[in-house]
């Protein structure tokens, strides 16, 4: 067998994808937050300020106290520098309090609306997109951002650092500082020709990360099939082989930071040697005293401070970017199914649904999987929809629920479109139990009571109870706080499904959707269940999907699906006595049953 290989990432598609996520998008995140932000630039701008008091009372000691033996001055002096550094202590201790805050209060922010969004999204996003890949944007991606806030707020800090120390140079000796600014315009062009290199490696190696997340991520919620089929030296073999390709553009980008950085010390040398060369002149000739020497030579070490951390950023920065890009390209996802504008939130509806000549296509350009569909359904009827598999039961049921909208036609629900009705109203209306039912890592009253968080004890061990659960359930240690693992791993089939016929049960609701509810069940456990349905079912609209057409008997109509249209429609003995699509597929099932 092959291994299935890692997947290519068409680097100029993706470079072009992110290239489109305008900067005004990016930077529209950062808007709810720009007071504190303005408040940490202001405060890192003034630490630095009087930091570059130092070099000047540096000048002072060495020309006037020093000569003279002033002690006076130099008690003034060392009052001062005391004054100083307390002040710096405190604007450091502002300055980092209010910039760890505000990142804070951004990854907590970002994280909380992209999660929003995303539960906005509908049923055909999360077929395209990996969940390992999601988890990546939430969690690294808003980090990351995170990051680009902390260095731009730096940065904005450094460049008027660096401004302020060339105007300071100048004062001190024009024709020296004229030297030194030579070397601004190169270390310029290599910061901006080394971003521009590292921020596309850093969008393709973030891209491959997010694949490795997703890899993963399939990986061991595969656990019990690749144990199954003893894979666990291929899965590992397969993970090796999606970090390799890591090996190299890590590497990339570590060689582009290694000459960003040859190219920056390069120059620095040269600024320094400069820099000093020029002293000796000026100091030789009484242009320049050894005190306003120090000082500029001082200032010129404090200005290459921010042109290395300049350079230090760029590939956190690049990094960021790319983090911005993904979270910006994720919000613009447009939600396909949307709640329309003054939807109707109807408190209690009686569950009289009409499907009128409904079409639905998961993709234009492919023929339609519900064709001219039409069905009407009273109110506390049970109705089973069955045919062969891709007959589009299941898409029936997701167009009743509104996971999708119909392509066209419409779906009534007490004479209300479904488009028209507020989303948590109607859901909250319509109960489903699902062939592979989903718990929650937590306890069994939680899974039990997420339908409805208010319910109390009394009400929570009820639905148990009509659900066929609750023996069991008391037979634990720890009862209703037994915590069943992630997906109820420590259940059993039926027991799962029980729990979440009793979540139904809970939630009390008009419509019933049984969606192959006890096809991958045993014959006891479905026995168990089909009891626990039978008791849901009362005075409850329900339409039944079914594979296995020995549950559908006592269905009070049977609509029979082929290729998305109404092949068949009848009760169990009205469709047995006509020849079609029904008396096969029950007489091909008993045949099956009985060898």
């Amino acid at each position: 067998m092959k291994m299935r290989r890692p997947q290519e990432i068409d680097r100029k598609a993706l470079l072009a994808s992110y290239e489109r996520q305008p900067l005004g998008k990016i930077y529209a995140l950062f808007k709810p937050y720009r007071k504190m932000l303005i408040a940490s630039f202001a405060l890192m701008v003034s630490l630095n300020m009087v930091g570059l008091t130092l070099p000047w009372m540096l000048k002072i000691a060495i020309d006037r106290v020093l000569p003279n033996a002033d002690y006076l001055l130099f008690w003034v002096l060392c009052f001062a520098m005391t004054i100083v550094y307390l002040t710096r202590c405190l604007l450091r201790y502002l300055a980092s309090y209010t910039v760890d805050y505000t990142g804070i209060r951004l990854i907590v922010d970002i994280r909380q609306k992209v999660f929003k969004h995303l539960q906005s999204l509908s049923l055909r996003f999360y077929e395209a997109y990996r969940t390992g890949k999601l988890i990546s944007n939430v969690i690294s991606d808003v980090a990351l951002l995170n990051m680009m806030m902390r260095i731009t707020t730096a940065l904005g800090e450094q460049l008027f650092q660096l401004l302020l120390i060339i105007f300071l140079l100048l004062i001190l000796n024009w024709q020296m500082a004229l030297v030194v600014l030579l070397s601004l315009p190169v270390h310029f062009c290599n910061f901006y020709f080394a971003r521009k290199a590292l921020r596309a490696d850093s969008m393709v190696m973030q891209e491959k990360i997010s694949e490795i997340s997703a890899n993963l991520s399939e990986t061991l919620t595969g656990a019990k099939v690749i144990k199954s089929f003893a894979k666990e030296q291929t899965e590992c073999r397969r993970f090796f082989q999606n970090l390799r390709p890591t090996v190299a553009m890590q590497m990339k980008i570590t060689l582009d930071n290694i000459g960003l950085w040859s190219v920056f010390d390069m120059v620095t040398l040269f600024t320094y040697l400069a820099t000093i060369g020029m002293g000796i002149m000026h100091v030789q000739s009484g242009k320049v005293t050894i005190g306003e020497f120090v000082a500029f030579y001082t200032y010129v070490g404090m200005l290459i401070g921010p042109i290395q951390s300049l350079s230090t950023q760029v590939v956190t920065l690049a990094q960021g970017m790319v983090g911005a890009s993904r979270v910006v390209k994720l919000l613009n996802t447009i939600p396909e199914i949307k709640e329309c504008a003054n939807p109707i939130h109807p408190e209690r509806l009686t569950g009289h649904i009409e499907f009128q000549h409904v079409v639905f296509s998961y993709d234009e350009d492919k023929a339609p999987v519900i064709n001219d569909f039409t069905l009407e359904i009273q109110p506390g009827e049970k109705v089973a929809l069955v045919g062969p598999s891709g007959s589009g039961k299941s898409t029936l049921s997701n167009l009743l629920l509104r996971f999708y909208d119909v392509t066209g036609g419409a779906i009534l629900v007490d004479g209300y479109d479904v488009r028209r009705l507020g989303f948590e109203a109607y859901r909250k209306n319509i109960g489903v139990v699902l062939q592979e039912p989903f718990l929650f890592s937590g306890t069994i009253r939680d899974n039990i009571a997420y339908a409805k968080e208010d319910a109390t004890a009394e009400e929570i061990e009820k639905a148990a109870e009509m659900a066929n659960i609750a023996e069991f359930i008391k037979g634990l240690p720890d009862g209703y706080d037994t915590v069943v693992g992630e997906n109820g791993a420590s259940l059993s089939g039926g027991q799962k499904q029980r729990l979440a016929i009793a979540r139904a049960v809970l939630m009390n609701p008009s419509i019933l959707i049984l969606d192959e509810a006890t096809s991958a069940l045993d014959t006891v456990s479905e026995t168990v269940v089909q009891e626990a349905l039978d008791r849901l079912m009362i005075g409850k609209t329900t339409v039944i999907i079914a594979h296995r057409l020995s549950t559908v008997r006592n269905a009070d109509k049977i609509i029979v699906l082929d290729r998305g249209r109404v092949a068949q429609k009848g009760t169990h003995d009205e469709l047995m006595e006509q020849p079609g699509i029904y008396r096969e597929l029950y007489q091909t099932q008993r045949r099956m049953a009985t060898k």
